[in-house]
C-alpha cells in the first residue's frame, strides 16, 4: 500500500484485515520455507546488514529494507501477492490509458483437457506457449489486419481440484486500435479454437472441449471507477483477471496453489506436500505474465519496468515515514517462526502513536499553541509519548548515524531487538 499525499491514512477495519492477511502470509511461508528446494525462497527475507530499517509512513504499512527477496511471482506467500497486485495495477493502468485513447481489446482464456493423474510440468509447458502458437504465421496476419492488432499481455495460471488434478491455463489480453462488437468476439473465438485445438492435438493432449476450451470477452471500459481500472463483463478487473491468480479462489471449481498449501499445514497430509512440491518445481524460472515487445512502452511510456525483487520490495513505501531498526538475528528469527506479520504489526503500533503525536502537535501548532520538542524545531526529543521519534527521508545522506532513542510501544520485544530512530541532519523530510 502507498499513500500518496494529502490522502487519508486508512480506518482502523483496513488496518486490521490487512494485517490478519499478512500474519496468515507468514505462517504459509513458514511451511513453504522447508518444502521447498529453491534456495533463494529458502534465504527470502535474509538480512543483508547487522540491523533491518523498518519504516511506516501514515498508510500504517511496514516498508521493510536491506533483506533479500526471491520476488516469486508463483511460489512465495510473502512475495507473489505483493508484485502480483503491482503487475495487475500496471496491466489496468496501460489498458485503460488504451481504451479511453479509443482503443479496443478482448479478453482471451486458452485451456486443455485435463484429468486427475495428469503431471503439471508437460501440460503448464505447452500452455505458457498457447498464444505464441496462436498468434503466428500468414493464417493469424491476415487476420491480425483486419483486427487492426496491437499486441498482447498475457499471464499463465494453475489450480488443482480433486475431480480434475491440474488445471494450467492461460489469459490474455488482446489490444486492437478499436473496438469491435460481440459478433466479431464470437467469430475470433470460432478461429481461436480451431487453432489452438490443432496444437493441442499436434502435441499429443487430445482434442479440446468446444465448450470451454477457449473464451473470448470485449473488454469495456469501467467509468465508476474513475478511468483507473477496467473490467471483463462481470465486474472482475482485467489487470486483475490476468495478474491475481493467487486470490481468485471461489471463482474457479479448484484451489489456487496457495491452499494447497494451506491443506498440507491444516492435515498434514503427504500428497498436498507432493503436489505444491510438483507446482514449485514446474513453476520455477518460468515468467508469470509477458507483455508483447513494445507494447508496455506504447501504453506506459517511459515508465521503467521494475524487476519483481523491486516490486516485491516497494511493500508499504511511503514518501514520509518513521524510521525503526531492527537487529538482523531478532527479525531473521522471526522469520523462520513466521511470527514477521506480528513483529511489524508491534512496530506499526509504535509508529501510529508517533504519527498521532505529529498530527497532535500541528493541530496544537495551528491554534496558536507552541509544540514543545517538535521535530522541525531541532530540539532532540518530542513529548514523552512517541519521544525522539523523527521523520525520514531518502536517500539517507551518506555517512549519516542514527540515534538509538526509547520506544515505550515495543517494551514487549526482547530489549534492543528494535529501536526508533533519529537522524541529525533534521526532520520533516521526504522520500525523493
Amino acid at each position: 500500500m502507498v499513500l500518496t499525499e494529502n490522502e487519508p491514512p486508512p480506518p482502523p477495519s483496513e488496518v486490521v484485515a490487512r494485517r490478519g492477511r499478512r500474519a496468515s502470509r507468514w505462517l504459509q511461508k513458514r511451511a513453504q520455507r522447508r518444502l521447498t528446494e529453491s534456495i533463494s525462497s529458502r534465504l527470502c527475507w535474509l538480512p543483508i546488514g547487522l540491523e533491518v530499517p523498518v519504516d511506516v509512513g501514515r498508510g500504517l504499512s511496514a516498508h521493510v529494507t536491506g533483506i533479500r527477496r526471491c520476488g516469486s511471482p508463483w511460489a512465495c506467500p510473502v512475495c507473489a501477492p505483493v508484485v502480483r497486485e503491482r503487475r495487475a495495477l500496471e496491466i489496468d493502468r496501460g489498458l485503460s490509458a488504451h481504451l479511453a485513447g479509443g482503443g479496443g481489446a478482448v479478453f482471451v482464456t486458452l485451456t486443455l483437457r485435463h484429468h486427475r493423474g495428469d503431471e503439471l510440468g508437460p501440460r503448464l509447458a505447452l500452455v505458457s506457449e498457447a498464444l505464441h502458437e496462436c498468434l503466428k504465421g500468414a493464417a493469424w496476419k491476415r487476420r491480425a489486419a483486419r483486427l487492426e492488432y496491437v499486441g498482447a499481455i498475457r499471464a499463465t495460471e494453475v489450480t488443482w481440484s480433486e475431480a480434475n488434478g491440474w488445471h494450467p491455463h492461460v489469459h490474455a489480453v488482446l489490444l486492437l486500435d478499436r473496438p469491435i462488437g460481440d459478433a466479431q468476439a464470437d467469430d475470433l473465438r470460432a478461429w481461436l479454437l480451431g487453432r489452438w485445438g490443432g496444437v493441442c492435438e499436434r502435441r499429443g493432449f487430445g482434442t479440446l472441449s468446444a465448450a470451454h476450451g477457449v473464451d473470448v470477452q470485449v473488454v469495456r471500459s469501467a467509468p465508476e471507477l474513475a478511468g483507473y481500472l477496467t473490467k471483463v463483463d462481470g465486474g472482475w478487473g482485467a489487470g486483475h483477471e490476468l495478474a491475481r491468480g493467487d486470490v481468485k479462489a471461489g471463482r474457479v471449481h479448484g484451489l489456487v496453489p496457495a491452499q494447497l498449501l494451506g491443506e498440507f499445514m491444516e492435515t498434514g497430509e503427504v500428497r498436498f506436500k507432493l503436489l505444491w512440491q510438483e507446482y514449485e518445481r514446474a513453476t520455477f524460472g518460468k515468467r508469470a505474465i509477458v507483455w508483447s515487445a513494445g507494447l508496455r512502452r506504447r501504453l506506459l511510456g517511459d515508465e521503467v519496468e521494475e524487476s519483481d525483487e523491486a516490486l516485491a520490495s516497494a511493500e508499504g513505501m511511503e514518501p514520509e515515514f518513521v524510521r525503526f531498526l531492527v537487529e538482523k538475528d531478532h527479525l531473521w528469527a522471526a522469520a523462520k517462526a513466521g511470527t514477521v506479520g506480528d513483529l511489524l504489526s508491534q512496530i506499526e503500533n509504535a509508529a501510529e502513536d508517533y504519527w498521532s503525536g505529529v498530527d497532535h502537535a500541528e493541530v496544537q501548532e495551528a491554534e496558536g499553541f507552541e509544540a514543545e520538542g517538535r521535530p522541525d524545531s531541532g530540539e532532540p526529543e518530542r513529548a514523552a509519548a512517541v519521544r525522539g521519534v523523527g521523520r525520514g527521508r531518502s536517500p539517507w545522506p551518506v555517512g549519516s548515524r542514527a540515534t538509538r532513542v526509547d520506544a515505550p510501544c515495543l517494551s514487549d520485544l526482547p530489549g534492543g531487538a528494535v529501536a526508533l530512530v533519529r537522524w541529525p541532519e533534521g526532520f520533516g523530510g521526504r522520500r525523493e
